[in-house]
């Protein structure tokens, strides 16, 4: 059984379960479970991948195991079985070789002499090679009743608690009690005792304090997360005493594990940041941060550029580049005509105006152009290389030299006799 039989096999006398249509939208849903004891079973019929990418799945396979025309020649006994090789790269325990492959290459040369997009695709074929119908579901757990709440609400424990004042939205008022909601959706009550500081003695009906559709300030007494109700307050003496976080420390005090608690944190999110790094085929291409290419070029000449990830996102790419001796600017290139979200934007436009057709044309007629700037700037008369703290002396000195040789009034008329 496989999935080809599907449409049939008139030499086998095997009649179609489906049509041609069918079959092409269905096929890669259809799980046939690999025996790896027959050697007609077909491994990628246990996959997520298409009977169409069948023959991309072999070249990735052959290519992996690096594998030339005749040895595939041999292992397919001349083309008679054609998945003879995915089973030796499965059945050797070699499926992380596909890690090597560099499938940009291999959809540059789909696109270019196929006209097929097929980047996302051989993504997928990866994935499949190395393991067949990996579940990629996270696991089902039910959710507590604090998660419920926080998903339907948006609160947590720390966000909405006893104590607590919050504004409220009155729905009714009644001699016995006044209903309301909280923003979060979380219907309140509050008791006829709960209205007003007032002495009941006094005969004050609610409806002369508060009306429908009333905002007004709430205590929150109680809440109940199980049924997404609250008991409130709304005396001037409860909610002029609202709840007060306490301090773990005191406050004249640094708190050094919880400094140290923040660095690992920020370690790991740096960690993340770089495993998920895009990655750009351009023999300037670093994953690196703006630290990481300043330290990098700094024993590189000026001129010299890096082309890094961007944190704007999948459609920005940044550049950085050595202006002189410790000195870096980082451009901001925003990608336009992306075909995907691992390819380079067809425009890449600079400071909004300055269109580029692919990074060499950014790096030699802007990057190099500035670069060329610089050094005509520094050849010029005017140019002096000293620090910021030193320019304003210098212009002082430079202005006293003109002033001296400026000829007073009486000095011209001795020059002219």
């Amino acid at each position: 059984m496989s999935r080809s039989s599907l449409v049939g096999d008139p030499d086998n006398n095997i009649l179609p379960v489906v049509g041609p249509v069918v079959f092409t939208n269905c096929a890669s849903f259809i799980k046939i479970e690999y025996d790896s004891v027959s050697n007609d079973s077909e491994y990628l019929d246990n996959t997520r991948v298409h009977p169409e990418d069948y023959e991309l799945g072999r070249k990735m396979a052959s290519d992996a195991l690096e594998l030339d025309e005749e040895d595939v020649a041999n292992i397919t006994d001349n083309g008679n079985d054609p998945g003879a090789i995915v089973r030796q790269l499965v059945e050797g325990d070699e499926q992380e070789k596909v890690n090597e492959l560099i499938l940009e290459e291999y959809a540059e040369e789909l696109e270019k002499n196929f006209n097929q997009r097929k980047r996302a695709t051989l993504e997928t074929i990866r994935a499949e090679l190395q393991v067949a119908y990996e579940e990629l579901r996270n696991p089902f757990r039910k959710l507590t009743a604090e998660q419920i709440f926080t998903k339907l609400t948006g609160e947590t424990d720390k966000t909405l608690h006893s104590g607590m004042v919050v504004p409220v939205s009155i729905r009714r008022v009644s001699d016995r009690y006044i209903a309301a909601r909280l923003d979060c959706g979380v219907e309140g009550n509050v008791a006829a005792e709960e209205i007003s500081d007032r002495n009941d003695s006094l005969g004050i009906s609610p409806h002369t304090l508060f009306h429908v559709s009333q905002t007004v300030q709430a205590k929150v007494k109680s809440i109940n997360i199980k049924t997404f109700y609250a008991e409130l307050t709304l005396k001037e003496s409860e909610i002029r005493n609202p709840y007060r976080k306490p301090l773990d420390h005191p406050p004249d005090e640094w708190d050094e594990d919880r400094e140290e608690k923040d660095r690992v944190a920020l370690a790991v999110t740096a960690q993340e940041e770089h495993r998920t790094a895009r990655v750009i085929k351009h023999p300037l291409f670093r994953p690196f941060n703006s630290r990481q290419a300043e330290e990098y070029l700094a024993q590189h000449s000026r001129g010299d550029a890096v082309i890094r990830p961007s944190s704007k996102g999948q459609d920005h790419i940044a550049i950085t580049w050595k202006v002189d001796e410790g000195v870096y600017q980082h451009i901001d290139v925003l990608e336009l005509g992306k075909e995907n979200e691992f390819s380079v934007g067809k425009t890449l436009k600079v400071a909004g105006k300055y269109s580029y057709s692919d990074l060499d044309d950014l790096i030699f007629n802007h990057v190099k152009s500035m670069s060329r700037k610089v050094e005509e700037l520094e050849q010029h008369e005017r140019y002096k290389n000293m620090p910021k703290d030193q320019v304003g002396m210098y212009n002082d000195i430079e202005k006293l030299h003109i002033y001296t040789r400026i000829p007073t009034v009486a000095n011209f008329f001795q020059i002219n006799g």
